[in-house]
């Protein structure tokens, strides 16, 4: 009797022990190491995701230690998110595992001056689709807003004009 006791005492405990992990909130790590130019929007850009990971039910770490960005410790997180980050931030190791993370189906989110990141590392390159070359001139843009039922338009004019560094195409 007690061998079946055992049994079932070690089947719920690993019963628990999957559905805690089930249940845990998923993580991103925010990377905002730079080695070039520094935004002074990062704090804020930081305190943006921080609100959105507790509106949202994900929690946040924040680094600019490129030691962490290892096979095993990227394993813990559902997303990285680059935050204006600049110039070369990893070893060969690093960009191994960052490589390995994303193959394996790691989630990435580059936010503005990631494309002016890693130009020395072709992968990088092409998984953000451009390196940063230099600001475009500020201009108007008239945009169109076609769906104002979305939470990131609804508050916005049928047509919204915004002056900024943009490129205008006419398709």
């Amino acid at each position: 009797m007690s061998n079946k006791l055992a049994f079932f005492a070690l089947l719920a405990g690993a019963l628990i022990a999957v559905s805690f992990v089930r249940s845990a909130k998923p993580r991103v790590l925010v990377m905002t190491k730079t080695a070039g130019f520094y935004h002074a929007s990062i704090p804020k850009g930081i305190e943006a995701i921080q609100k959105l990971g507790a509106e949202n039910g994900f929690d946040v770490e924040v680094t600019k230690d490129s030691t962490l960005f290892t096979d095993k410790n990227l394993k813990k997180f559902a997303a990285i998110i680059f935050l204006n980050t600049t110039g070369t931030l990893f070893n060969e190791d690093q960009k191994a595992a960052v490589q390995k993370y994303i193959r394996s189906g790691g989630g990435f989110v580059g936010i503005h001056a990631a494309t002016d990141t890693e130009y020395g590392w072709p992968w990088y390159n092409k998984m953000v689709g451009a390196w940063f070359a230099s600001h475009p001139k500020q201009q108007v843009a008239k945009l169109e807003v076609k769906d104002k039922t979305h939470p990131s338009t609804k508050h916005l004019p049928q047509v919204w004009e915004r002056k900024d560094e943009c490129i205008i195409l006419k398709i």
